[in-house]
């Protein structure tokens, strides 16, 4: 797959990581994992869910959101799109629906 050549979750851990100002010892044991394994992480081109989860809350980043913008899958995807039917619906049950709506974050202003 052609998105995985420019992709190295590894590398980008590691980017991260170096920024986070914490040592290779302490990263290691709030991932639970050994200090040579954390150094095998950065050389990796694929981690688990589960570590991965682990490695984004203790550095405090969102990697699954880099996956998704550098795998140009971002592009790809469609924003929700809600179909209501007013036909037949009074005004305040339209009232309800926006507001519901606006609350959610999907109808902007």
């Amino acid at each position: 797959m052609e998105t995985q050549s420019k992709l190295h979750i590894g590398h980008m851990v590691k980017s991260v990581f170096d920024k986070s100002g914490l040592s290779v010892a302490e990263f290691a044991r709030r991932i639970h994992c050994t200090r040579p394994n954390v150094y095998a992480i950065f050389e990796r081109n694929d981690i688990g869910v589960e570590q991965l989860l682990k490695i984004s809350v203790v550095l405090n980043h969102n990697f699954f959101d880099d996956v998704v913008d550098q795998s140009g899958m971002k592009s790809k995807m469609q924003p929700k799109q809600i179909v209501v039917n007013l036909n037949n619906i009074d005004a305040q049950l339209i009232d309800k629906i926006i507001e519901v709506l606006r609350d959610s974050s999907l109808l902007s202003e």
